[in-house]
């Protein structure tokens, strides 16, 4: 079975079982995915090496030097007992439209447990989000969230399916987080939320 099909087992598995350790959300909510949800998530790795190899072929693009830092650094397990939760600086990198690449500023966002499990929340800035992770494999989680607006309250993914956002996050041997969306709601191919200290 080679990668894309195991991806895609995965996704279209992910709405009929529960969701482990405890650390991550149980699995009710991934029942909320559309079949148009699943098929962006078996593209995820297609996606995102396009959105890349078509961002950095544009020697144009000021930014990409940046992109080139934010996409170093090797992926790390997320099952060993790491525990992300705490205030964290993110931004977002968006790919694709003109320019090619676009770097925004640093704003506020927060990983905490609700409980339910673990929450990403980004508080700051024009487009602000906030849902939960679900386990994908070793060392990739799935963040099921919603955008809103600065002067509205969060909604859940599934709430307002216009404002669904999807995303898949890696921890990097540098102590960063890297939350990845190959589906934005608009404006851009691909969009990069980067997470430091």
């Amino acid at each position: 079975m080679n990668r894309h099909t195991t991806w895609r087992a995965v996704a279209l598995s992910l709405a009929l079982v529960s969701i482990s350790p405890a650390a991550f959300a149980d699995g009710a909510i991934v029942g909320l995915m559309s079949d148009e949800d699943r098929a962006v998530l078996a593209e995820f790795d297609q996606r995102r090496a396009a959105a890349i190899t078509a961002a950095t072929a544009d020697p144009e693009a000021v930014a990409g030097s940046t992109l080139a830092k934010v996409l170093a650094g090797q992926p790390l397990s997320l099952d060993d007992g790491y525990d992300p939760r705490g205030d964290w600086r993110c931004r977002y990198l968006k790919l694709g439209g003109d320019p090619a690449v676009q770097v925004y500023d640093w704003f506020s966002c927060r990983i905490f447990d609700d409980g339910a499990g673990w929450v990403i929340r980004k508080s700051g800035g024009t487009e602000r989000t906030m849902g939960r992770l679900y386990h994908l494999s070793d060392d990739r989680l799935l963040y099921l969230g919603a955008q809103h607006p600065p002067n509205e309250a969060p909604v859940w993914f599934g709430d307002n399916p216009s404002r669904d956002q999807m995303g898949v996050l890696t921890r990097l041997d540098d102590g960063r987080l890297r939350l990845e969306f190959p589906a934005p709601l608009a404006g851009s191919e691909f969009d990069i939320l980067e997470f430091a200290h």
